[in-house]
Parts: structure tokens; C-alpha cells; sequence
């Protein structure tokens, strides 16, 4: 069974950069732009992550968050502009043994993924909502 998990981003990670934005095409078709059911885009957000790694050594990953949006959700952000990512959650999707197209064992699922309402940048108003930058 599929498990979704909000996440606080300033108690998770010291730090939050747009990298890029690219729209998600449908499987097969790379000139097809794949949506959402109320016609959104579906939107791979590129963002690095600074966090303490499990001996409290600094380390960075590039996390990959999926956004629908009908517009761009990084236009007029500039790459390692620092950002809040809205509604933020992570997704894990548990291993499960299956058969392959042979009939033989083959495991399936154990992968997470990444998703978030919208993208701002640290500075802009957060409606309400606080920002990383606020929580510290």
C-alpha cells in the first residue's frame, strides 16, 4: 500500500536551490505533454537539497519533484535560486514480490517519489504559510 508523508522542509533540509523545470511527456510520445485530470501539466521540478547526512557531515542530493501547474512553476527563477516548495510530500511505494513476463519472481515498488503544489522563491509572500527561512 502506497504511503504519502507531508514533509516540513526547514526541519528536513538546511536548504532548497531551483535547478530547472521540465514538462513530463506521455510514455511513448515525447511531443505530447502528459496532464493531470483537470488538464494541469505534469511538471519534473530539479531542485538540490542540503541536509546533514547520517553522521551530521553537510551533504547535498538533486531531489526530483513532480508539480501541476498550467504554467511553468519555475518561470522567472533563476537556477540555485533558494526556494519553498508548498504542500510537500514524499511518497513510498513498499516492495512487493510479482512475476516477471516468465513467470519467475521478480520484486516491485520500493521506490519513493516527490511531490509539492507549487514552487516560490524564500522571499516572496507564503499566504499564510510559513516559509524555511520564518521556521528557523
Amino acid at each position: 500500500m502506497p504511503q504519502i508523508f507531508a514533509i516540513d522542509q526547514a526541519a528536513t533540509f538546511s536548504g532548497v536551490a531551483f535547478l530547472q523545470s521540465t514538462p513530463k511527456t506521455v510514455f511513448g510520445q515525447p511531443d505530447v505533454k502528459d496532464t493531470v485530470a483537470d488538464g494541469r501539466i505534469k511538471w519534473e521540478v530539479q531542485l538540490v537539497a542540503g541536509f546533514k547526512d547520517q553522521f551530521g557531515n553537510p551533504s547535498h542530493e538533486v531531489i526530483k519533484v513532480n508539480v501541476a501547474s498550467h504554467t511553468d512553476p519555475g518561470e522567472g527563477l533563476t537556477s540555485y535560486t533558494p526556494v519553498q516548495l508548498i504542500n510537500f510530500v514524499v511518497g513510498v511505494i513498499p516492495p512487493e514480490m510479482g512475476q516477471d513476463r516468465n513467470g519467475g519472481q521478480k520484486i516491485r515498488g520500493g521506490s519513493t517519489w516527490f511531490r509539492a503544489d507549487a514552487i516560490q522563491p524564500i522571499s516572496a509572500p507564503t499566504n499564510g504559510r510559513r516559509s524555511a527561512a520564518s521556521a528557523e
